[in-house]
């Protein structure tokens, strides 16, 4: 029998968590499969074992593994691999198939480009963009988190569009918010390219706050990209693609 699992990130914050419980289930719903579990990389319960696991005792044989992440980095590359050689150890007879992120997809613009619109941004303003990242030292990662801002230009047509990121990669956030102080705009939106909320989304907000206290420019800090049905097509199409792939090979995690 096929089960698929989907692996979020995972975050200290609750709330972060169930929205990506919440945000999987409206996708399953979608897909027809029997057997459809969630888990967490890191920092949340269940963990992938305990997903697969749950897959298993359901009666699932081939299981689709489905990272709920936007690009491919280190956890894509490296650390959700290893999990999975750790299951192929477990379960030798588990035939395991494992997808791709969502990448560069134009429908994740649209909503980006939503997020300024609900913040109060319009063509017609004085106004800069922030697109902030979660970080890697993946260059293909980095790479492929420009052309997103690249794109999110052209689709604004904004004057300008930095970017910054929360680690492992420069600008940092911190030197991204020293930039926009000194724009010549008068407002500038920070746009989070993350999934959910969490302890960045907080963290992000409190630098905001100081910064407005000390810069002539508004600082607006958008929502994350969240609950969006454009983003549930995404999941839905890489989740039919994982069912087709053949089976994942794990033997240099071994």
């Amino acid at each position: 029998m096929q089960g698929v699992l989907y692996v979020g990130h995972g975050s200290r914050v609750k709330e972060g968590n169930d929205q990506l419980k919440a945000f999987v289930d409206t996708a399953k719903k979608e897909i027809d499969v029997p057997i459809q579990e969630t888990c967490f990389l890191e920092l949340a319960e269940p963990s992938i074992l305990e997903g697969v696991r749950r897959c298993i005792e359901q009666g699932a044989e081939s299981l689709a593994v489905v990272p709920v992440l936007l690009l491919a980095a280190g956890h894509i590359k490296k650390d959700i691999p290893e999990k999975l050689a750790a299951v192929k150890r477990r379960y030798p007879d588990l035939n395991l198939q494992y997808g791709e992120p969502f990448g560069l997809e134009t429908k994740i613009l649209q909503v980006l480009k939503q997020r300024l619109e609900k913040m109060g941004w319009t063509h017609e303003q004085s106004a800069d963009i922030l697109l902030v990242g979660r970080g890697s030292s993946d260059e293909e990662a980095i790479d492929d988190f420009h052309v997103i801002a690249s794109r999110l230009k052209e689709i604004t047509k904004a004057h300008k569009v930095e970017t910054a990121f929360l680690a492992a990669a420069r600008p940092t956030f911190e030197e991204g918010i020293e930039k926009i102080k000194q724009s010549s705009s008068a407002h500038v939106f920070v746009v989070p390219y993350l999934l959910f909320t969490g302890i960045l989304m907080q963290e992000m907000q409190t630098e905001i706050n100081a910064a407005n206290q000390k810069s002539d420019t508004n600082i607006h800090l958008c929502d994350f990209l969240g609950f969006d049905e454009q983003l549930i097509t995404i999941l839905k199409k890489r989740t039919e693609e994982t069912l087709q792939q053949p089976e994942f090979l794990v033997d240099e995690y071994v």
